[in-house]
């Protein structure tokens, strides 16, 4: 499979030029190429959160335990005392952090069920939630948001699934074939999860009507987003 290194860089390339276009095309603020370009590399680690020691599943169960614990603090802030609030902040992220961590790998295999096309959907219908309900997003932009991590996560099985493939030695490795699959068949009950958990989070999605409705107000030029302009001049 595709290192790390290759699956950050393939997908920053893939999600900063996408993040650019669509900027242009959609007269987005500058900012919102950061974030779809952010989105977009999530999405290019995330197949690798079922390797317990990963860059992306130390990072990713990281990230959750630091967004727990601030919700919780923001949440209980007028409540307790400064020591208070720093104790148990520290005790909700050990939890997360390592507990949680190690539960979640005894249930999980790497390029298992969350080496899949289901997943992918899983994560682009997460995205759209959280953008929309947790980020402020717009309906439009929190559908932008999940097709970016759709896309990068897609990028990552697509790679993983050629370096499968030893082009010197004209032969197929044994790992072909693992990576880009619709489900994993080995792991019915896993895939059953994650399929359940799409069902639940497409009720909680925006109304997906606000990106075709964003489509058909904007028409681009596409020679002036695509080409320099010394080269558009008569």
């Amino acid at each position: 499979m595709a290192d790390f290194n290759t699956h950050v860089f393939s997908a920053a390339v893939l999600a900063s030029v996408g993040a650019a276009v669509c900027t242009k095309v959609f007269n987005l603020p500058p900012e919102t190429a950061l974030l779809l370009s952010a989105a977009g590399v999530l999405g290019g680690v995330l197949p690798d959160i079922d390797l317990k020691y990963s860059v992306p599943s130390k990072a990713l169960f990281s990230a959750i335990a630091v967004f727990i614990c601030l919700t919780w603090l923001l949440a209980n802030i007028a409540r307790y005392s400064v020591l208070e609030l720093s104790v148990a902040t520290a005790a909700i992220y050990c939890f997360f952090r390592y507990p949680i961590w190690a539960l979640f790998h005894q249930f999980t295999v790497h390029r298992g069920a969350l080496h899949s096309l289901a997943a992918l959907l899983m994560f682009g219908l997460i995205s759209a939630v959280v953008g929309f309900h947790w980020m402020g997003l717009s309906e439009a932009l929190s559908w932008l948001l999940a097709l970016f991590v759709s896309m990068g996560f897609a990028l990552h099985l697509i790679l993983d699934e050629i370096y499968s493939v030893d082009f010197m030695g004209a032969r197929i490795k044994r790992s072909f074939g693992t990576a880009l699959k619709v489900i994993d068949s080995e792991r019915l009950p896993a895939s059953c999860v994650i399929l359940f958990i799409s069902l639940v989070a497409w009720f909680w999605t925006p109304d997906a009507d606000s990106v075709l409705e964003l489509g058909r107000n904007v028409q681009p030029d596409w020679k002036t987003v695509l080409l320099p302009h010394y080269l558009l001049k008569p």
